[in-house]
């Protein structure tokens, strides 16, 4: 056997003194045993002419098993950062490499001392330490001018930014990984270096656990006999998409874009599926009705009193935003109801029935997106008029009683607001970047016809087609960022979320790790399959300066998940409200005058 790569003689006070026989006991014991005669293997065969690289046969030797996702994610050349949560020690430094090595040759792993021991590594480390304080770096410049040049030619750099095993946190009650530390985010921004992140499953086990609460510094002793757990186990790999430079100047320091990465790393390990996929029984779906005669419903458009009705037509598209109850509309409404299940049907919602429509839609407004040149509907949006309906048929009246107990306080704070919802755009318009924009422009000029209207509220759906990860991500960064605390103390969700929580130490990267809304799209349209963002109308709100009330999960509706939302147009960008109004507001809530 070749020379021991880790002798317990060197671990103990006084161990050279110690009798042969009581020191294999003990490295057995501690997994030394394993480690050295796998190493021993590895070097044999690399001196025999072996075609497989140091990692591949390490992982082969010990065993060391596992399953990686993503693998796709890594580049195949130029310069890149991997990045990774270090749950284990030893073997994530083994699978890590093997991993890597499936894709480029050119990688550098950055260690501390401790790993410098491991012979067959040396070609593929740069033993710093990173994770010292002032002092480590005055010591270790050399070190990182050779992982700063070493991604200036283009190379691999492998990170595990923690500096450490993860260990027990009794503030968070299970074993969490160890803070990253901020000086290999400086060095990422500096590079400019996509960053591609990555996530290994497991932990190590109850003995180095305790170990690490009594005496840390002992605990590295006990890495090899963690081996002898991680041989039994396949660990899951899972492997993010690269983040760019670009992405990464939106943090304002280093601390943040650390708080980020590490964030990037932890999501991986919710689950990427579907939210539909936890509840696989498909909803009855009728035959949905066929829709109206075009010209039957040119025909009600044109009998309207178009001073009244017609709210706002589009210069370059000749769209028209009409303005009508439903009950004064009975062809169009029929009509929205049938391509509203069109619409929603196709992303995984839909109320199943033949036409989507209820009580609501008789005596709720209709904004009504009309192409004049197809006769056809683009597009709809349904509003309530808080303070009529109110008082004319009570609290329940308003639609979303249906999915949140409404308290007085805020039902007396909403009074002049309109309740919006059920909103839609036909697949043809879907992609046509005006329409959005047009169902805007009349609910501005709606604004502008009736001034009193200060408020708009209504929940926006997160469809259960995107991941139980992403849907995590929007509701935790929601509430967040975008709580009004106060008036979500008078709504009650009557089907609150469940399992839709980040874990407390990924929570707690959400102020500064997660804190614009362009960050979270792009971990969004990340982890979706069809590279979707957040939906375009939750978007919308935000952009308003909308906030969240609370949450309901709608299982009449494919699981969506509903965010309730309130926008006070007072407090909106005015470079907003003069586009969709015409012209600013003023103190009154009145549009100031015709742009």
């Amino acid at each position: 056997m070749k020379a021991k790569i880790m002798d317990l003689a060197e671990y103990v006070p006084g161990g050279k003194k110690w009798p042969g026989w009581l020191l294999n006991i003990g490295e057995r014991i501690l997994g030394f045993h394993i480690f050295n005669t796998a190493h021993s293997m590895v070097e044999e065969e690399l001196e025999a002419g072996s075609t497989e690289n140091f990692f591949r046969l390490a992982c082969k030797h010990l065993p060391l098993n596992y399953e990686v996702t993503g693998l796709e994610n890594i580049p195949a050349e130029g310069p890149c950062v991997i990045v990774s949560n270090h749950p284990h020690g030893m073997s994530d430094g083994l699978m890590i490499g093997d991993i890597a090595m499936k894709v480029r040759s050119d990688i550098r792993i950055v260690v501390n001392d401790f790993l410098h021991c491991v012979r067959g590594m040396r070609p593929y480390q740069i033993t710093v330490d990173v994770y010292g304080g002032d002092a480590a770096k005055q010591s270790n410049m050399k070190g990182m001018r050779e992982i700063i040049k070493w991604l200036r030619d283009g190379h691999c750099l492998i990170l595990f930014p923690s500096g450490s095993a993860a260990s027990w946190s009794p503030k968070d009650g299970r074993v969490v990984e160890d803070p990253w530390q901020v000086n290999m985010a400086t060095i990422i921004r500096k590079m400019g270096a996509p960053v591609v992140p990555m996530h290994f499953s497991g932990q190590n086990g109850p003995l180095f656990q305790m170990v690490t609460q009594l005496c840390k510094d002992k605990r590295s002793a006990l890495l090899p006999r963690e081996i002898k757990r991680d041989r039994r186990t396949l660990h899951h790999v899972k492997i993010g998409r690269p983040i760019p430079a670009s992405r990464m100047e939106i943090l304002p320091d280093d601390a943040a874009l650390s708080d980020h990465l590490r964030l990037s790393s932890m999501i991986l390990r919710y689950s990427a599926e579907p939210a539909s996929h936890s509840n696989p029984e498909p909803r009855p779906m009728v035959e949905i009705d066929s829709p109206e005669s075009p010209e039957v419903l040119q025909q009600e458009l044109d009998s309207l009193p178009q001073d009244e009705h017609l709210l706002y037509t589009h210069r370059g598209t000749g769209m028209q935003i009409f303005t009508a109850k439903g009950c004064d509309i009975p062809h169009m409404l029929h009509e929205i109801g049938v391509q509203r299940e069109i619409t929603f049907r196709a992303v995984g919602e839909g109320s199943g029935l033949a036409c989507d429509t209820d009580e609501y839609d008789q005596y709720y407004e209709h904004l009504i997106m009309w192409d004049p040149a197809a006769k056809r509907l683009a597009g709809a949006y349904r509003m309530g008029r808080t303070d009529e309906i109110v008082k004319a048929r009570g609290v329940t009246g308003i639609y979303n009683t249906e999915f949140f107990t409404l308290g007085n306080d805020f039902v007396n704070y909403v009074k002049n607001g309109l309740e919006m919802g059920r909103a839609f755009i036909t697949a043809p318009y879907q992609k046509h970047p005006a329409s959005l924009d047009t169902l805007w422009m009349g609910i501005g000029r709606f604004v502008c016809k009736y001034p009193h209207y200060r408020y708009l509220y209504g929940t926006v759906s997160v469809s259960s087609d995107y991941s139980v990860r992403s849907r995590t991500l929007i509701h935790e960064y929601l509430k967040c960022h975008c709580m009004n605390n106060q008036l979500a103390k008078h709504v009650q969700a009557k089907t609150p979320p469940a399992n839709m929580d980040l874990l407390s130490e990924d929570a707690r990267l959400l102020p500064t790790g997660l804190n614009d809304l362009r960050l979270l799209s792009a971990m969004v349209s990340d982890t979706e399959p069809g590279g979707q963002s957040i939906p375009v109308l939750l978007r919308q709100y935000l952009r308003l300066g909308g906030e969240m009330v609370s949450f309901n999960v709608d299982s009449e509706f494919g699981d969506t998940l509903d965010c309730l939302v309130l926008v006070d147009l007072h407090r909106a960008p005015e470079r907003l409200i003069t586009r969709y109004c015409g012209a600013p507001l003023n103190s009154a809530g009145e549009a100031s005058g015709e742009a």
